[in-house]
């Protein structure tokens, strides 16, 4: 494969010095220790394995990172998939791990067994932090798919770029601020022609939807529009938590209020209050995970 680990145009890269931005806001340190990489050998994930290799010889980075590639057995090619990352992360160096898992579906159920399988991993080599390559163009999906069924604010904040996967692991994901573009564009630098997967653009499901009817068109309107509405999300992030402490002090954790009380509040707090209510009630869901 012959990657161009010691290329100036490659440790310069954008995508290697956003990577140790993002790693720094969602961490709070480059001190990392363990960390889990998912790498499926698409473009975002084979980017996000680039960039923590240029990023590791950095001064004050300390991290180790674990490449886990889950193997679904959905795809014909998936054994290609497989031998491509186990191939690149040993010219890198990089330990790299396949683990098998047979969902009877895809969807939420191979998500499910994915996130297990790292969560495994995690624990087993004693990383805190799981990461994934969620980039701009996927947050904007994200909250497209929100606005489109009525989400509240929380819903309309995005993927957080930190969430508690399990007990003492987190799972981030550093490259939210990234344009899809800029990952492949480390990739065709380093010299690597990454996996394709044709079902994340297969137009049957939502997002492969998304990406092609959608998408192209906010991106023609306003260039860069997914990279700007994933900066925002962390504004509506923060205003959500800050509605949500509101509701807490006003609501409690009751759900029997008087007509009186409830009208002395804000309609916004009002409201915020109520949809909270119905999701603790299980009638409703703000969250993305």
């Amino acid at each position: 494969m012959n990657v161009a680990t010691d290329d100036i145009a490659v440790k310069r890269h954008p995508v290697v010095t956003g990577l140790h931005r993002g790693l720094t806001s969602a961490c709070g340190t480059t001190a990392l220790g363990p960390m889990v990489l998912a790498v499926s050998g698409g473009g975002d994930s084979t980017a996000l394995l680039l960039a923590m290799d240029r990023m590791r010889g950095r001064s004050g980075v300390d991290v180790e990172p674990h490449v886990v590639h889950v193997h679904h057995h959905l795809r014909a090619e998936a054994d290609a998939d497989a031998e491509f990352v186990h191939s690149l992360c040993e010219e890198l160096g990089i330990g790299c791990e396949v683990i098998d898992v047979h969902p009877e579906r895809g969807g939420a159920e191979a998500r499910s067994l994915r996130y297990d399988a790292l969560l495994g991993t995690a624990r087993r080599v004693g990383a805190a932090w799981v990461a994934t390559a969620h980039h701009a163009e996927d947050q904007f999906e994200t909250i497209i798919a929100a606005l489109g069924r009525g989400a509240g604010p929380s819903g309309l904040s995005g993927m957080a770029p930190r969430r508690e996967l399990g007990d003492g692991v987190s799972l981030v994901r550093p490259l939210l601020q990234e344009a899809k573009a800029s990952l492949h564009s480390l990739c065709e630098t380093a010299g690597v022609a990454w996996r394709e997967d044709p079902t994340n653009v297969d137009p049957t499901t939502l997002r492969g939807r998304l990406r092609r009817d959608v998408l192209p068109v906010l991106e023609a309107l306003w260039p860069d529009a997914a990279r700007r509405v994933s900066g925002n999300a962390d504004l509506v992030r923060a205003a959500s938590e800050s509605l949500d402490a509101a509701a807490d002090e006003c609501f409690g954790g009751g759900r029997e209020w008087t007509r009186s009380s409830l009208r002395t509040l804000d309609r916004g707090l009002r409201l915020a209050g109520l949809r909270r209510a119905l999701r603790r009630a299980g009638l409703g869901s703000d969250g993305i995970d």
